[in-house]
Protein backbone atom coordinates (compact mmCIF):
# COMPACT_ATOMS: atom_id res chain seq x y z
CA UNK A 1 0.00 0.00 0.00
CA UNK A 2 1.17 3.52 -0.81
CA UNK A 3 1.78 6.04 2.01
CA UNK A 4 1.12 9.76 2.05
CA UNK A 5 2.72 12.74 3.73
CA UNK A 6 1.43 16.28 3.97
CA UNK A 7 3.35 17.63 0.97
CA UNK A 8 2.04 14.81 -1.24
CA UNK A 9 -1.50 15.54 -0.08
CA UNK A 10 -1.07 19.20 -0.98
CA UNK A 11 0.00 18.20 -4.49
CA UNK A 12 -2.85 15.70 -4.77
CA UNK A 13 -5.47 18.26 -3.68
CA UNK A 14 -4.39 21.65 -5.08
CA UNK A 15 -7.89 23.08 -4.54
CA UNK A 16 -7.80 22.33 -0.78
CA UNK A 17 -7.03 24.62 2.15
CA UNK A 18 -4.96 22.97 4.89
CA UNK A 19 -5.57 24.24 8.44
CA UNK A 20 -3.78 23.58 11.75
CA UNK A 21 -1.28 21.20 10.16
CA UNK A 22 1.88 22.12 12.14
CA UNK A 23 1.44 19.12 14.44
CA UNK A 24 1.29 16.58 11.59
CA UNK A 25 4.21 17.68 9.39
CA UNK A 26 6.09 14.44 10.09
CA UNK A 27 3.12 12.05 10.01
CA UNK A 28 3.17 9.33 7.34
CA UNK A 29 -0.46 8.49 6.58
CA UNK A 30 -1.27 4.84 5.90
CA UNK A 31 -4.93 4.96 4.93
CA UNK A 32 -8.32 6.64 4.99
CA UNK A 33 -11.24 5.35 7.05
CA UNK A 34 -14.27 6.37 9.12
CA UNK A 35 -14.05 8.70 12.11
CA UNK A 36 -14.72 5.96 14.65
CA UNK A 37 -12.23 3.47 13.20
CA UNK A 38 -9.35 5.82 12.36
CA UNK A 39 -6.05 5.47 14.20
CA UNK A 40 -3.30 8.05 14.65
CA UNK A 41 -1.87 7.42 11.16
CA UNK A 42 -5.11 7.49 9.18
CA UNK A 43 -7.02 10.29 7.49
CA UNK A 44 -10.78 10.57 7.97
CA UNK A 45 -13.62 12.75 6.72
CA UNK A 46 -16.88 14.39 7.79
CA UNK A 47 -19.66 13.74 5.29
CA UNK A 48 -22.24 15.97 7.03
CA UNK A 49 -22.80 18.06 10.16
CA UNK A 50 -24.36 15.00 11.79
CA UNK A 51 -20.85 13.63 12.36
CA UNK A 52 -19.18 16.72 13.85
CA UNK A 53 -19.23 15.35 17.41
CA UNK A 54 -17.65 12.11 16.20
CA UNK A 55 -14.94 14.18 14.52
CA UNK A 56 -14.17 15.98 17.78
CA UNK A 57 -13.38 12.68 19.53
CA UNK A 58 -11.80 10.86 16.58
CA UNK A 59 -8.18 9.70 16.74
CA UNK A 60 -7.68 10.73 13.10
CA UNK A 61 -4.85 13.31 12.95
CA UNK A 62 -6.23 14.87 9.74
CA UNK A 63 -9.87 15.24 8.71
CA UNK A 64 -11.40 16.21 5.36
CA UNK A 65 -14.30 18.67 5.71
CA UNK A 66 -16.38 21.11 3.69
CA UNK A 67 -16.12 24.88 4.42
CA UNK A 68 -19.40 24.96 6.39
CA UNK A 69 -18.07 22.38 8.86
CA UNK A 70 -14.52 23.73 9.29
CA UNK A 71 -15.58 26.37 11.84
CA UNK A 72 -16.92 23.63 14.12
CA UNK A 73 -13.53 21.88 14.30
CA UNK A 74 -11.09 24.71 14.92
CA UNK A 75 -8.77 22.57 17.08
CA UNK A 76 -8.37 19.83 14.45
CA UNK A 77 -5.96 19.55 11.52
CA UNK A 78 -8.22 19.88 8.49
CA UNK A 79 -8.32 19.56 4.72
CA UNK A 80 -11.05 21.98 3.63
CA UNK A 81 -12.46 21.20 0.19
CA UNK A 82 -15.58 22.08 -1.83
CA UNK A 83 -16.51 18.39 -2.32
CA UNK A 84 -15.53 15.99 0.44
CA UNK A 85 -16.45 12.88 -1.57
CA UNK A 86 -14.21 13.89 -4.48
CA UNK A 87 -11.23 14.52 -2.21
CA UNK A 88 -11.69 11.18 -0.46
CA UNK A 89 -11.88 9.43 -3.84
CA UNK A 90 -8.54 10.94 -4.90
CA UNK A 91 -6.87 9.90 -1.65
CA UNK A 92 -8.27 6.37 -1.74
CA UNK A 93 -7.03 5.98 -5.32
CA UNK A 94 -3.55 7.00 -4.16
CA UNK A 95 -3.57 4.35 -1.44
CA UNK A 96 -5.00 1.73 -3.80
CA UNK A 97 -3.71 2.51 -7.31
CA UNK A 98 -5.37 0.89 -10.29
CA UNK A 99 -3.75 -2.07 -11.97
CA UNK A 100 -1.67 -0.92 -14.92
CA UNK A 101 -1.15 -2.87 -18.16
CA UNK A 102 2.25 -4.29 -19.01
CA UNK A 103 1.71 -5.57 -22.55
CA UNK A 104 1.52 -9.21 -21.48
CA UNK A 105 -0.38 -11.64 -23.75
CA UNK A 106 -1.50 -15.08 -22.60
CA UNK A 107 -0.35 -18.04 -24.67
CA UNK A 108 -3.95 -19.27 -24.75
CA UNK A 109 -5.64 -16.70 -27.00
CA UNK A 110 -7.03 -16.66 -30.52
CA UNK A 111 -6.48 -13.41 -32.42
CA UNK A 112 -7.36 -13.15 -36.10
CA UNK A 113 -4.35 -12.11 -38.23
CA UNK A 114 -6.25 -9.05 -39.48
CA UNK A 115 -6.95 -7.75 -35.95
CA UNK A 116 -4.80 -4.96 -34.49
CA UNK A 117 -3.76 -4.89 -30.84
CA UNK A 118 -2.36 -1.62 -29.46
CA UNK A 119 0.87 -1.21 -27.54
CA UNK A 120 1.14 -2.06 -23.85
CA UNK A 121 -2.20 -3.91 -23.86
CA UNK A 122 -2.72 -6.99 -21.68
CA UNK A 123 -4.66 -9.96 -23.07
CA UNK A 124 -5.80 -12.64 -20.61
CA UNK A 125 -6.39 -16.35 -21.00
CA UNK A 126 -8.88 -17.70 -23.57
CA UNK A 127 -9.60 -14.32 -25.20
CA UNK A 128 -10.72 -14.33 -28.83
CA UNK A 129 -10.52 -11.36 -31.21
CA UNK A 130 -12.26 -11.46 -34.59
CA UNK A 131 -11.50 -10.19 -38.08
CA UNK A 132 -10.52 -6.54 -38.59
CA UNK A 133 -11.09 -5.68 -34.93
CA UNK A 134 -8.98 -3.03 -33.21
CA UNK A 135 -8.03 -2.87 -29.54
CA UNK A 136 -6.35 0.37 -28.46
CA UNK A 137 -3.23 1.09 -26.44
CA UNK A 138 -2.89 0.53 -22.67
CA UNK A 139 -5.94 -1.73 -22.37
CA UNK A 140 -6.53 -4.66 -20.03
CA UNK A 141 -8.59 -7.47 -21.55
CA UNK A 142 -9.30 -10.03 -18.83
CA UNK A 143 -9.79 -13.79 -19.19
CA UNK A 144 -12.54 -15.21 -21.35
CA UNK A 145 -13.48 -12.04 -23.24
CA UNK A 146 -14.99 -12.64 -26.70
CA UNK A 147 -14.55 -9.88 -29.28
CA UNK A 148 -16.27 -10.31 -32.64
CA UNK A 149 -15.45 -8.98 -36.09
CA UNK A 150 -14.90 -5.27 -36.82
CA UNK A 151 -15.10 -4.32 -33.15
CA UNK A 152 -13.24 -1.19 -32.05
CA UNK A 153 -12.19 -0.72 -28.41
CA UNK A 154 -10.52 2.60 -27.55
CA UNK A 155 -7.33 3.31 -25.61
CA UNK A 156 -7.21 2.67 -21.87
CA UNK A 157 -10.15 0.24 -21.71
CA UNK A 158 -10.61 -2.19 -18.82
CA UNK A 159 -12.67 -5.19 -19.94
CA UNK A 160 -13.81 -7.60 -17.21
CA UNK A 161 -13.88 -11.36 -17.42
CA UNK A 162 -16.19 -13.14 -19.87
CA UNK A 163 -17.61 -10.01 -21.51
CA UNK A 164 -18.86 -10.36 -25.08
CA UNK A 165 -18.59 -7.75 -27.85
CA UNK A 166 -20.60 -8.77 -30.89
CA UNK A 167 -19.66 -7.74 -34.44
CA UNK A 168 -19.32 -4.02 -35.28
CA UNK A 169 -19.53 -2.75 -31.69
CA UNK A 170 -17.67 0.55 -31.16
CA UNK A 171 -16.36 1.50 -27.70
CA UNK A 172 -14.63 4.78 -26.82
CA UNK A 173 -11.58 5.59 -24.73
CA UNK A 174 -11.15 4.68 -21.05
CA UNK A 175 -14.11 2.32 -21.11
CA UNK A 176 -14.61 0.21 -17.97
CA UNK A 177 -16.83 -2.85 -17.77
CA UNK A 178 -17.03 -5.55 -15.13
CA UNK A 179 -17.61 -9.24 -15.77
CA UNK A 180 -20.19 -11.04 -17.88
CA UNK A 181 -21.68 -8.07 -19.74
CA UNK A 182 -22.78 -8.20 -23.38
CA UNK A 183 -22.63 -5.53 -26.08
CA UNK A 184 -24.16 -5.62 -29.54
CA UNK A 185 -26.34 -8.70 -29.31
CA UNK A 186 -29.57 -8.74 -31.31
CA UNK A 187 -32.40 -6.54 -30.15
CA UNK A 188 -35.71 -8.14 -29.20
CA UNK A 189 -37.61 -7.63 -32.44
CA UNK A 190 -40.30 -9.95 -33.83
CA UNK A 191 -43.40 -9.69 -36.01
CA UNK A 192 -46.28 -12.13 -35.51
CA UNK A 193 -47.49 -13.57 -38.81
CA UNK A 194 -48.55 -16.92 -40.19
CA UNK A 195 -49.10 -18.25 -36.69
CA UNK A 196 -45.59 -17.61 -35.40
CA UNK A 197 -43.14 -14.93 -34.25
CA UNK A 198 -40.84 -13.99 -37.12
CA UNK A 199 -37.47 -12.45 -36.27
CA UNK A 200 -36.76 -8.93 -37.52
CA UNK A 201 -33.08 -8.71 -38.53
CA UNK A 202 -31.04 -6.46 -36.26
CA UNK A 203 -28.36 -4.83 -38.40
CA UNK A 204 -27.48 -1.67 -36.44
CA UNK A 205 -24.55 -1.32 -34.06
CA UNK A 206 -23.80 -0.38 -30.47
CA UNK A 207 -21.71 2.81 -30.29
CA UNK A 208 -20.38 3.86 -26.87
CA UNK A 209 -18.61 7.14 -26.09
CA UNK A 210 -15.58 7.94 -23.93
CA UNK A 211 -15.26 7.49 -20.14
CA UNK A 212 -18.23 5.13 -19.82
CA UNK A 213 -18.42 2.62 -16.96
CA UNK A 214 -20.70 -0.42 -16.98
CA UNK A 215 -21.29 -2.93 -14.18
CA UNK A 216 -21.56 -6.70 -14.27
CA UNK A 217 -24.26 -8.65 -16.12
CA UNK A 218 -25.42 -5.72 -18.25
CA UNK A 219 -26.74 -5.96 -21.80
CA UNK A 220 -26.78 -3.30 -24.50
CA UNK A 221 -28.47 -4.48 -27.70
CA UNK A 222 -27.59 -3.42 -31.23
CA UNK A 223 -30.09 -1.33 -33.16
CA UNK A 224 -32.51 -2.80 -35.65
CA UNK A 225 -31.54 -0.42 -38.48
CA UNK A 226 -29.99 2.56 -36.68
CA UNK A 227 -27.36 2.39 -33.93
CA UNK A 228 -27.94 2.09 -30.21
CA UNK A 229 -25.81 4.93 -28.81
CA UNK A 230 -24.40 5.66 -25.35
CA UNK A 231 -22.94 9.13 -24.75
CA UNK A 232 -19.74 10.18 -23.00
CA UNK A 233 -19.35 9.76 -19.25
CA UNK A 234 -22.33 7.46 -18.65
CA UNK A 235 -22.28 5.18 -15.60
CA UNK A 236 -24.43 2.04 -15.44
CA UNK A 237 -24.81 -0.17 -12.37
CA UNK A 238 -25.02 -3.97 -12.44
CA UNK A 239 -27.84 -5.70 -14.33
CA UNK A 240 -28.88 -2.76 -16.50
CA UNK A 241 -30.53 -3.48 -19.86
CA UNK A 242 -30.53 -1.09 -22.82
CA UNK A 243 -32.74 -2.31 -25.68
CA UNK A 244 -32.31 -1.74 -29.41
CA UNK A 245 -32.35 1.76 -30.94
CA UNK A 246 -32.01 3.58 -27.60
CA UNK A 247 -30.23 6.95 -27.64
CA UNK A 248 -28.59 7.73 -24.30
CA UNK A 249 -27.08 11.19 -23.81
CA UNK A 250 -23.91 12.22 -21.98
CA UNK A 251 -23.31 11.64 -18.24
CA UNK A 252 -26.43 9.55 -17.68
CA UNK A 253 -26.65 7.47 -14.49
CA UNK A 254 -28.68 4.23 -14.39
CA UNK A 255 -28.84 2.20 -11.16
CA UNK A 256 -29.10 -1.57 -10.92
CA UNK A 257 -31.90 -3.74 -12.31
CA UNK A 258 -33.30 -0.92 -14.45
CA UNK A 259 -34.17 -1.35 -18.10
CA UNK A 260 -34.92 0.75 -21.16
CA UNK A 261 -37.28 -0.74 -23.73
CA UNK A 262 -36.64 -0.13 -27.42
CA UNK A 263 -36.14 3.34 -28.93
CA UNK A 264 -36.00 5.25 -25.63
CA UNK A 265 -34.20 8.61 -25.75
CA UNK A 266 -32.47 9.98 -22.64
CA UNK A 267 -31.16 13.54 -22.54
CA UNK A 268 -27.86 14.50 -20.93
CA UNK A 269 -27.50 14.11 -17.15
CA UNK A 270 -30.61 11.97 -16.71
CA UNK A 271 -30.62 9.87 -13.51
CA UNK A 272 -32.63 6.64 -13.29
CA UNK A 273 -32.89 4.90 -9.91
CA UNK A 274 -32.79 1.17 -9.32
CA UNK A 275 -35.44 -1.29 -10.53
CA UNK A 276 -37.05 1.17 -12.97
CA UNK A 277 -38.87 0.18 -16.16
CA UNK A 278 -38.97 2.69 -19.02
CA UNK A 279 -41.42 1.78 -21.80
CA UNK A 280 -40.52 1.93 -25.47
CA UNK A 281 -40.29 5.13 -27.52
CA UNK A 282 -40.31 7.44 -24.48
CA UNK A 283 -38.16 10.57 -24.19
CA UNK A 284 -36.70 11.88 -20.93
CA UNK A 285 -35.54 15.49 -21.05
CA UNK A 286 -32.08 16.60 -19.95
CA UNK A 287 -31.66 16.46 -16.17
CA UNK A 288 -34.79 14.39 -15.52
CA UNK A 289 -34.64 12.14 -12.43
CA UNK A 290 -36.65 8.91 -12.13
CA UNK A 291 -36.94 7.60 -8.56
CA UNK A 292 -36.16 3.96 -7.87
CA UNK A 293 -38.89 1.42 -8.48
CA UNK A 294 -40.80 3.62 -10.93
CA UNK A 295 -42.45 2.41 -14.13
CA UNK A 296 -42.97 4.92 -16.94
CA UNK A 297 -45.40 4.48 -19.82
CA UNK A 298 -45.59 8.12 -20.89
CA UNK A 299 -42.85 10.66 -21.60
CA UNK A 300 -42.50 13.25 -18.81
CA UNK A 301 -43.34 16.69 -20.20
CA UNK A 302 -40.89 18.65 -18.05
CA UNK A 303 -37.50 18.23 -16.40
CA UNK A 304 -38.37 17.12 -12.86
CA UNK A 305 -38.12 14.33 -10.30
CA UNK A 306 -40.66 11.61 -11.16
CA UNK A 307 -41.88 8.71 -9.07
CA UNK A 308 -44.64 6.14 -9.43
CA UNK A 309 -46.13 3.41 -11.53
CA UNK A 310 -47.45 4.08 -15.02
CA UNK A 311 -48.59 7.57 -13.99
CA UNK A 312 -45.46 9.60 -14.63
CA UNK A 313 -46.06 11.70 -11.51
CA UNK A 314 -43.68 14.35 -10.26
CA UNK A 315 -42.61 13.82 -6.66
CA UNK A 316 -45.02 16.47 -5.21
CA UNK A 317 -47.87 14.95 -7.25
CA UNK A 318 -47.00 11.51 -5.91
CA UNK A 319 -47.13 12.81 -2.34
CA UNK A 320 -50.73 13.98 -2.92
CA UNK A 321 -51.56 10.68 -4.65
CA UNK A 322 -50.20 8.72 -1.69
CA UNK A 323 -52.40 10.71 0.74
CA UNK A 324 -55.46 9.96 -1.40
CA UNK A 325 -54.64 6.24 -1.46
CA UNK A 326 -54.29 6.27 2.33
CA UNK A 327 -57.70 7.96 2.61
CA UNK A 328 -59.30 5.33 0.37
CA UNK A 329 -57.81 2.54 2.49
CA UNK A 330 -59.34 4.14 5.60
CA UNK A 331 -62.86 4.51 4.14
CA UNK A 332 -64.18 1.31 5.74
CA UNK A 333 -62.87 2.37 9.14
CA UNK A 334 -64.51 5.78 8.84
CA UNK A 335 -67.77 4.19 7.64
CA UNK A 336 -67.83 1.96 10.72
CA UNK A 337 -67.32 5.00 12.96
CA UNK A 338 -70.21 6.81 11.26
CA UNK A 339 -72.44 3.76 11.75
CA UNK A 340 -71.57 3.66 15.45
CA UNK A 341 -72.42 7.36 15.84
CA UNK A 342 -75.73 6.85 14.01
CA UNK A 343 -76.66 4.01 16.36
CA UNK A 344 -75.91 6.18 19.40
CA UNK A 345 -78.17 9.01 18.18
CA UNK A 346 -80.90 6.63 17.01
CA UNK A 347 -80.49 6.99 13.27
CA UNK A 348 -81.20 3.83 11.33
CA UNK A 349 -78.62 3.09 8.65
CA UNK A 350 -80.26 2.14 5.39
CA UNK A 351 -78.50 0.14 2.70
CA UNK A 352 -78.72 1.89 -0.67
Amino acid sequence: MQKLNLSTLQSLLPEAKFQNTDSILSVSFTGLTSLTLANTNEISFVASKTFVNEAKTSKAPLIIVSPDIADSLTDKALIVVPKVELATAKIIRHFFPEKQPSGKHSAHIVIDPSAKIGSNTDIGHFVTVGKDSVIGNDCIIEDGVKIGDRVHIGDGARIGKNCVFFDDTIVGKRFIVFGNSSFGGDGFGFVYAEGKHNKIPQVGRVVIGDDVEVGSNCTIDRGALTDTTIGNGCKFDNMVHIAHNCKVGDHVIIAGQSGLAGSVTLGNNVIIGGACAISDHLTLLEGTIIAGGSSLRTSPKTKDVYIGWDLGLTFPEFQKYRVNIKNIVNLNKWLKRIENVEKKVGIETKES
